[in-house]
């Protein structure tokens, strides 16, 4: 692989995954997970970065990793940093996309006192040595002959994790706009103040439905205002807003 590529790829993407790693090892647990999305979200913008993961993704059986690292009832990494690297990878998804629960896993495998205590265990014994292995992976990069072949490959997974990313996103925000119409139809009393807000909110939908980033953000703004107005005491109503604030700011990037 030419060296010129290896520097590209540095410059690119590299950078801005080390600063995602950080974010996650010096948060508190109550942010991890959208600490974690950002690092995943690091990998998927970046062609060149998740080739690299390609590499050590290629015929990683997840299931039989994950089940050796809790064996003795403790999780413990694989000391093959390519498979340690897949397999931390696969937890970070899985915690992503609600398949497996962070504060389960750190309960079950890295108990303590508190669960900032049990996330800082984590971040220590996990992500620390992720990011190690991952600046020695990057670093040689230049002389993994099957990285050439697999660039291919990962490229194309990179679409498709990329493509699920935004999917969904699309998906979550939808839903936000959904719970926010049933909200409207049951607080807002005036009709037309209640029209107002769900045409604002049907805006929105249309534009996410026809992936129009730039009439995804202008409508955004007529929602943000008009929750602001209708609904700036709703703690409720305000969590819903912050997560679909979360996926629009994330589907207009």
């Amino acid at each position: 692989m030419r060296r010129d590529y290896i520097d590209t790829m540095k410059a690119d993407g590299f950078g801005e995954f080390l600063t995602a790693c950080e974010a996650i090892r010096n948060c508190k647990f109550v942010i991890a997970e959208h600490k974690i999305s950002g690092l995943l979200k690091a990998i998927a913008d970046n062609k060149r970065l998740y080739s690299m993961f390609g590499v050590a993704l290629y015929g990683f059986d997840y299931k039989l990793a994950f089940t050796e690292a809790i064996g003795n009832g403790v999780f413990l990494l694989p000391s093959e940093p390519k498979k340690a690297i897949a397999l931390v990878f696969r937890i970070l998804l899985d915690i992503d996309e609600g398949k497996m629960s962070l504060q389960n896993f750190l309960e079950a495998y890295f108990y303590s006192v508190s669960v900032n205590e049990s996330y800082a265990r984590f971040c220590l014994e996990v992500i620390a040595p992720f990011e190690t292995y991952c600046r020695t992976m990057f670093s040689q990069s230049d002389g993994m002959p099957e990285l050439a072949e697999i660039v291919a490959d990962s490229a194309k997974a990179y679409d498709n994790v990329n493509g699920k990313f935004r999917a969904n996103l699309k998906s979550d925000a939808l839903n936000c706009v959904a719970t926010l119409v049933e909200i409207a139809d049951s607080v807002i009393t005036g009709a037309i103040d209640r029209a107002e807000f769900k045409a604002c909110l049907n805006g929105l939908t249309r534009a996410i439905g026809s992936d129009d980033y730039d009439g995804i953000i202008s409508a955004f703004l007529g929602v943000k205002y008009a929750v602001a107005y209708f609904f700036r005491s709703s703690r409720s109503v305000l969590e819903i807003y912050k997560k679909l604030e979360y996926d629009i700011k994330h589907l207009a990037d």
